[in-house]
């Protein structure tokens, strides 16, 4: 009793088993979804980087010296255009970008908003609640932005992969703690309704709400 007390009451671990697995195969998808997002992110900017792919900044290529033929002859030494590899360098076309921005302005808060709504439903303390909501809420709109902060300002590139990164963590962490308080044993139903009565009543009875 005393550990059901300590935090908020845990309200999705009283929720129906239907529930439950409607709740769990949207959290799978979703981790699928980081997963693939971010192979997906490797294979469009490949080894360029971002400031290429958005910017379309030069590609860096290492310097090639001469060196002893197969044969064991005489190097040839090449011109330097001719000596350098050749990389495609492809700017994302900004309607393009557009159309990118667009889906994710009406995808990702829906992704969001239904992770955080099962975050603020688990049995962890408030302000850990509401850290996980700003680390989402700022992560997700930073990644939305960083296309076209790296269009932008090239040198800012390194955003779009760090700003992914973020969103894989944060989400990925709120999927699965969700996840696994979801199907930890609840309280009985008659003590939830109980104390979820009493934190109602306490938090009338604040001098804040009275405000």
């Amino acid at each position: 009793m005393r550990e059901f007390q300590a935090g908020p009451p845990g309200r999705l671990r009283v929720l129906p088993r239907g529930a439950k697995i409607l709740y769990t195969a949207f959290v799978l998808a979703t981790l699928a979804g980081l997963l693939v997002s971010w192979r997906l992110y490797g294979a469009a900017v490949g080894e360029a980087g971002p400031a290429v792919y958005y910017a379309g900044a030069p590609a860096a290529s290492p310097a090639s010296a001469p060196g002893p033929s197969a044969g064991g002859g005489p190097a040839i030494e090449l011109a330097p255009d001719d000596a350098r590899p050749r990389v495609i360098v492809a700017e994302i076309p900004e309607r393009k970008l557009l159309e990118v921005t667009h889906f994710h302005l009406f995808s990702i808060p829906v992704y969001v908003l239904v992770l955080a709504h099962l975050w603020l439903l688990a049995k962890i303390p408030p302000w850990l609640q509401t850290a996980g909501v700003v680390a989402a809420v700022a992560a997700s709109g930073l990644h939305i932005a960083a296309p076209w902060i790296a269009r932008g300002r090239p040198g800012l590139a390194f955003l779009v992969g760090t700003s992914g990164a973020a969103m894989l963590l944060t989400l990925g962490a709120i999927a699965v703690v969700s996840m696994v308080d979801m199907w930890l044993p609840g309280p009985p139903p008659g003590q939830a309704l109980a104390e979820l009565r009493k934190r109602a009543a306490a938090e009338r009875s604040s001098p804040g709400s009275r405000g």
